[in-house]
């Protein structure tokens, strides 16, 4: 089993928040994470929507400095401990533990529980998560208000390229933007500005 790359403290049906371990790298923005559920065994995917760094102290806003990251970390590494840098993703699918194993692109039950932990997708999770390409739906009918809607189409239909490779990586892109035409009606000039993007 990989490393967990974060913890959730905050959860709710639709969304969670989570905060990156120490020496972890985020998730990039677009990307899909999985979350197993301690508590049903059932496996929840989300796609990260908002990554944030702040100052552990809520009050407390970070300062310039005028040093270099290398610097401060040398003379000064008590302000990188003052930070702290959590994610935020939409739960898009799940897959419910001993069930057949397929992924049901709705929202799950139940939530993720608090301290539950938070993994980076591989690219073979990644590929189950493909056609018919349900949760395109909820991401263009029911966005996060807070998030550009097609700058994320275009970090997930990235995804969904490189997850399936060089070799049939195009053929799956062709079809997710199939799916996406539809549910745009098609919005000729919005499509293409996303799938200009995706290169």
């Amino acid at each position: 089993m990989p490393e967990a790359t974060a913890e959730i403290i905050e959860s709710s049906t639709r969304a969670f928040v989570a905060e990156v371990h120490d020496g972890q790298e985020a998730p990039d923005f677009g990307s899909w994470v999985e979350v197993e559920q301690a508590e049903t065994g059932d496996t929840l995917y989300g796609l990260v929507s908002h990554v944030e760094v702040s100052s552990y102290e809520p009050g407390r806003r970070p300062r310039a400095f005028g040093q270099s990251r290398e610097e401060l970390q040398r003379e000064r590494p008590q302000v990188m401990e003052l930070l702290r840098t959590t994610v935020r993703a939409q739960v898009l699918a799940y897959r419910p533990e001993g069930d057949d194993g397929s992924v049901r692109q709705t929202l799950p039950p139940r939530p993720p529980s608090i301290h539950d932990f938070v993994y980076c997708c591989a690219p073979e999770a990644v590929k189950t998560l493909g056609a018919p390409y349900d949760f395109l739906r909820t991401l263009v009918e029911d966005p996060d208000p807070a998030v550009p809607t097609d700058d994320l189409l275009v970090a997930v239909l990235r995804q969904v390229r490189a997850a399936h490779g060089e070799a049939t990586g195009e053929e799956h892109l062709v079809e997710a933007g199939r799916a996406l035409s539809r549910l745009l009606d098609d919005d000729h000039e919005r499509l293409h500005s996303i799938l200009r993007r995706v290169e």
